[in-house]
């Protein structure tokens, strides 16, 4: 009897301790999936993707374990050196100057930028009796912008100023190719992360982090775009003007003053005249008063006339 007690104890023990054990691996498994994707690396190139297990068969995925094994066995290839990034420059010019005539200079500037293979981005053209400014916005290769500036100013009859500034921006150009690089290398990993997962709740993890690094792609690749063009289009900001000749001032003569006196009264006379048509309202409301109560008046007076004559008689 003690015997059967026994061992219905030690079979129930055992039992016990088999459901508790099978419950511990699969929060140690959430807890190694989540630990996985808390640390992909955004370097990316030589690491491991995260471990994931199949919730349904208990294995490791047999793809992963043969990664695990080179990176223990510690034959890792070494990285590809990255080629050399040219020299990165951002130039610009600014530049104002003098012409003689402005319509011919403006045709012989045109024709200096299309021959440098350039093209005018904006133009904007003002102008009096007294001076004709236009102001251009050029851009053109990085080849031709010193001889385009060069010849631009031979148009010159006077040079106001010239400012040229040379922007070397190669460090911030491979700052971002570097952090652009390992953003898409981490994208990568949590693509196969994303095939391997299987609870919905670790998907909608897995996309939350793609989308993320999604937009942090797209913003590193508009900067990197902008800061290109910069660099392989120069701009040139160029200001020309013809000064016109100024009018004399006229002496304060008697017969400048005469003169200057008719044509003031004259015009203050049309004005006094246009004033008077422009209230035309009023005057038939003081036509149409006037006639009213002069109406009124000689009415009073009529009776106040046949009451003094019946007095009288």
């Amino acid at each position: 009897m003690k015997t059967k007690i026994f061992l219905l104890l030690f079979f129930f023990s055992f039992l016990l301790f088999s459901s508790c054990g099978s419950k511990s691996e699969k929060q140690d498994d959430a807890v190694t999936f989540y630990d996985k994707i808390a640390t992909v690396p955004e370097t990316g190139s030589t690491e491991e993707s995260p471990t994931l297990t199949d919730e349904k068969t208990g294995t490791k995925n047999s793809e992963y374990d043969q990664q695990k094994d080179k990176g223990e066995s510690g034959q890792k290839e070494p990285r590809a050196e990255s080629e050399k990034i040219p020299q990165k420059i951002i130039k610009t010019a600014d530049i104002s100057f003098k012409i003689e005539k402005y319509e011919t200079a403006r045709i012989k500037i045109l024709d200096i930028i299309k021959r440098h293979n350039g093209y005018v981005s904006s133009e904007n053209q003002t102008g009096d009796e007294y001076r004709t400014t236009n102001v251009m916005v050029i851009r053109v290769g990085a080849v031709d912008f010193e001889a385009l500036v060069d010849d631009l100013l031979k148009e010159a009859v006077f040079v106001d100023y010239k400012k040229i500034n040379a922007e070397d921006v190669t460090e911030e150009f491979v700052d971002i190719t570097a952090r652009l690089k390992s953003k898409k290398d981490a994208m990568m990993q949590y693509e196969t992360i994303l095939k391997k997962a299987y609870t919905i709740n670790d998907i909608l993890e897995v996309q939350q982090y793609i989308r993320t690094l999604q937009e942090e792609i797209e913003s590193l690749e508009g900067r990197l775009k902008y800061m290109s063009n910069k660099v392989e289009l120069s701009t040139i900001n160029a200001t020309f003007y013809e000064q016109g000749n100024i009018i004399p001032v006229q002496s304060e003569s008697f017969g400048y003053k005469l003169k200057g006196a008719l044509s003031w009264g004259w015009q203050g006379l049309v004005t006094f005249f246009l004033v008077l048509i422009y209230l035309w309202p009023l005057w038939v409301i003081c036509l149409i008063t006037f006639f009213i109560v002069r109406h009124f008046v000689k009415k009073a007076r009529k009776k106040r006339a046949a009451k003094i004559q019946q007095q009288k008689q």
